[in-house]
């Protein structure tokens, strides 16, 4: 269908932003009712069959063709340092470039999410047959009540795959030596993720599973590489109404019901350029105020990532990739990461208070505070690679439950120019004091004769550039928080921006404008610690039938 087309028709649901979440909502709508006319409107292109993207020794994924490659302003609380942002930009969004991590997170800050908007439907219990419906979990015998195995995505694990490391028993012993067991089945996405876990992919035998592809859209029409500059919204005495959008070469297409589903940056950027927003930033970029909503861009949060090279005593041994050891010559060890296992672990609680307390001006109440209950602080990634030569494995840490919120603000009227993002790394004294507490965790698992790895494997930490120090259980706090500083980045997990509770409602509607809806991670209203495809499929899954449901109750 030509733009002409496009533009004359009226649709029944128009979804700005082809990624993860309108891949499934607009699938699901077709599903329900194939009379429905949708559209989607991408501003990166159809990249599903692309070689050079499906397989896990790609080489066009962050940085290359398909993201946004957004910057952070720069981050006070890391030196002033400006932190890369990848974003997926093609159809199906994220899943065209993540790594493909297949982590739900802890039941607990669904539960959280659900209490705070008031709302079951929100909660662990009342997603979790969404999460079910969106998998084919790999295990027909394994936590059976907490999965799928007939849904679009096909899980993968280093089991299934028959790719366990050499290094994996190994691991398995070192994090038991730490206090750190082995979960029921090493599964890690029951709900309770506190343990070691097994790996899981949302791959079929290493393939990419983009969600345009897994969720077709045969069936929608597709407007793809076209920029949406505003949501069209009518003012009128009894209140505003969302009625179409406008290209960023001025055409407008009309419909019945619009949905932001463009991402955490783009979501909130869209509809402060639409005249909904706060209005100190509509006037600052000359954008008329329909609609003073103040937490529109706010609450933006993001997991952090830190990684750190160790050297290995014998590289010979075989242990990493790049050594030479003809297991890895098997097809299968190129199906996915180089690691058996994923780690989640909570922080000691002594430290946290005091953090909380330098945070909040007053001692929390153990009882009460939600911080200080049992919960998934950290997750540790120990890879079996790192330097071509097989000399080095690398830790990956990503700071899961961050108490620092940032914001997106225009730079301009104009969507052609990125927004300002600061996600505000590190900006709480408790983010500085879990990531310390993870990392120094870490520094025991890898550099410390507690361990197996420890004792056996690893000789110490290779360093990093501008330090003379490295790594080490004798490093001080000081140390481990410049080399922090220096050395956090984003797990490419924005969320939070466009607020259930405060910018949505409890059925993804924007609070004072009719038939507009946003479904992606910009409406999670607390950080969820997964990784962020798991509860947006989810999401997506449930916002299909919330969306059919309410047309279906207007239609009697």
């Amino acid at each position: 269908m030509d733009i002409s087309a496009i533009s004359n028709t009226f649709w029944d649901y128009i979804f700005v932003g082809g990624g993860l979440s309108a891949s499934v909502v607009s699938h699901r709508l077709h599903q329900f009712n194939n009379q429905f006319k949708i559209l989607i409107v991408e501003a990166g292109p159809d990249a599903n069959n692309r070689s050079d993207i499906v397989w896990p020794n790609s080489t066009n994924l962050i940085g290359g063709d398909f993201d946004w490659k957004y910057d952070s302003v720069k981050q006070s609380k890391l030196d002033g340092r400006v932190v890369n942002l990848p974003n997926g930009k093609a159809l199906g969004g994220g899943t065209v470039i993540n790594q493909s991590g297949w982590v739900r997170g802890d039941k607990y800050d669904y539960d959280l999410w659900g209490t705070i908007v008031g709302d079951p439907r929100w909660s662990y219990n009342g997603l979790l047959p969404f999460m079910k419906k969106s998998e084919s979990f790999w295990s027909n015998t394994i936590n059976t009540d907490q999965h799928g195995f007939d849904g679009p995505a096909a899980i993968q694990s280093v089991t299934s795959t028959k790719r366990e490391f050499p290094l994996r028993e190994y691991a398995l012993r070192s994090w038991s030596e730490l206090g750190i067991d082995a979960l029921p089945g090493l599964d890690a996405n029951a709900g309770n993720p506190l343990g070691v876990g097994e790996l899981q992919e949302n791959k079929n035998k290493g393939r990419r599973e983009i969600a345009a592809a897994i969720y077709p859209l045969g069936n929608i029409t597709v407007l793809t590489d076209t920029l949406v500059e505003k949501v069209l919204i009518k003012s009128e005495a009894d209140g505003h109404s969302a009625t179409g959008v406008r290209l960023a070469d001025g055409t407008e297409i009309h419909g019945r019901e619009i949905t932001l589903s463009a991402g955490a940056i783009r979501s909130p950027q869209i509809l402060m350029l639409s005249g909904v927003g706060p209005a100190d930033e509509l006037k600052k970029a000359n954008i008329q105020v329909l609609l003073n909503q103040p937490e529109v861009g706010k609450n933006l949060c993001d997991h952090g990532l830190f990684i750190h090279a160790w050297k290995l005593k014998d590289p010979s041994a075989g242990w990493a990739l790049g050594s030479g050891n003809p297991l890895f010559n098997q097809e299968q060890y190129g199906w996915g990461g180089p690691m058996d296992f994923l780690a989640s672990t909570d922080i000691p609680k002594e430290g946290l208070a005091a953090a909380i307390a330098e945070d909040e001006g007053c001692t929390p109440d153990p009882a009460s505070h939600q911080l200080l209950d049992k919960r998934t602080f950290a997750e540790h990634v120990f890879m079996y690679a790192g330097a071509p030569d097989g000399s080095l494995v690398t830790f990956a840490l990503v700071t899961m439950l961050p108490t620092s919120r940032g914001s997106v603000k225009l730079a301009s009227g104009n969507i052609s120019d990125a927004p300002l993002i600061d996600p505000n790394f590190l900006g709480t004294a408790v983010d500085r004091y879990a990531a310390r507490e993870a990392l120094k965790l870490q520094i025991k698992f890898a550099g410390s004769n507690l361990t197996a790895v420890g004792r056996d494997i690893i000789e110490g930490e290779a360093g990093a550039p501008g330090f003379d120090e490295v790594l080490s259980i004798n490093s001080t706090d000081s140390y481990i928080d410049a080399r922090l500083r220096a050395g956090i980045g984003s797990s490419y997990h924005p969320m939070g921006t466009l607020a259930m509770g405060k910018v949505v409602d409890a059925d993804l509607k924007v609070k004072g404008v009719s038939n507009l809806r946003v479904v992606d991670t910009s409406v999670f209203p607390v950080p969820l610690t997964g990784h962020l495809q798991v509860p947006t499929y989810a999401t997506a899954e449930q916002a299909a039938e919330i969306i059919y449901n309410s047309r279906s109750k207007t239609a009697q």
